[in-house]
């Protein structure tokens, strides 16, 4: 037994994982700078915020590069290529986190708040904030899965030939069938979001990622300034981030089928 425990320690290369230290580095400096901010009380909550969506995004970048060699890493799915799924999820994930963190530090630690008239870490999640990430889980779960359906397709030579050159690589890995893959994670880049998945329409702009993209861009980048201006505009202890409009959510899940519906949808002859 010691035996085969001396060979196991032996064979477990520490070299793969002595980098993923870094990856702790953002989060202690999340938790120094809203320690930092909270001290000077509730007159920079709302930067505080913005700097905690910086150090998550930062964290994610650091994952990304310890995983897959290159900052957007994080967001590189099977086929190396950048999913507009993973991205939504993580830009989520970034915003609902920065703004509970930022509320329960500042509920702990900001001088003069009245902290008995609100459960310090007992924050609360509008529920249609949590439909929207949701909605935003179910095209990250589903995406990989209609794409499998296509695997079982076979294109033609001249077709997998001239996707290759509109994606700007030396060629499409065999063995996914219709579905358009990259040699390596290095080939990854932007213009995968706006692109479409198969070989068929590889290369080409993919209206249905395009309107979801920019519906995505403009629901986050309001709900990060509203929850910015909702932490400036009062001193008090907060007890729930602020709730989405209904109107956003229903855009949300209109876009989000939209895009799943396009994307089921065979583009290869």
């Amino acid at each position: 037994m010691l035996k085969h425990l001396g060979g196991a320690v032996g064979n477990f290369n520490i070299g793969k994982y002595k980098h993923w230290g870094w990856a702790a580095a953002p989060i202690v400096l999340i938790a120094i700078e809203l320690a930092v901010v909270a001290h000077f009380g509730t007159l920079y909550r709302g930067y505080a915020f913005l700097g905690t969506v910086f150090l998550l995004a930062v964290e994610l970048a650091v994952i990304g590069w310890l995983v897959n060699n290159r900052p957007i890493g994080a967001f590189v799915d099977n086929r190396n290529r950048i999913s507009l799924s993973k991205l939504q999820a993580g830009a989520w994930t970034v915003i609902v986190l920065a703004g509970l963190s930022t509320a329960a530090i500042f509920n702990l630690l900001a001088q003069g708040s009245d902290s008995g008239t609100v459960n310090n870490l007992n924050v609360t999640i509008p529920g249609e904030l949590l439909l929207a990430m949701g909605i935003s889980a179910t095209s990250l779960v589903a995406t990989p899965g209609i794409l499998s359906l296509k695997e079982d397709q076979t294109p033609t030579d001249d077709q997998m030939a001239q996707a290759a050159q509109k994606m700007n690589v030396a060629q499409i890995p065999p063995g996914r069938g219709a579905v358009a893959a990259k040699p390596d994670p290095s080939d990854a880049s932007w213009a995968d979001l706006v692109t479409g998945d198969e070989v068929g329409n590889a290369g080409t702009p993919d209206l249905g990622k395009i309107q979801q993209l920019l519906i995505t861009l403009l629901l986050l980048g309001s709900y990060a300034v509203y929850i910015f201006m909702n932490f400036q505009a009062s001193a008090a202890p907060i007890s729930a981030l602020p709730a989405l409009d209904k109107s956003f959510v229903w855009l949300l899940g209109i876009s989000h089928a939209s895009y799943l519906a396009y994307k089921a949808a065979p583009h290869t002859p």
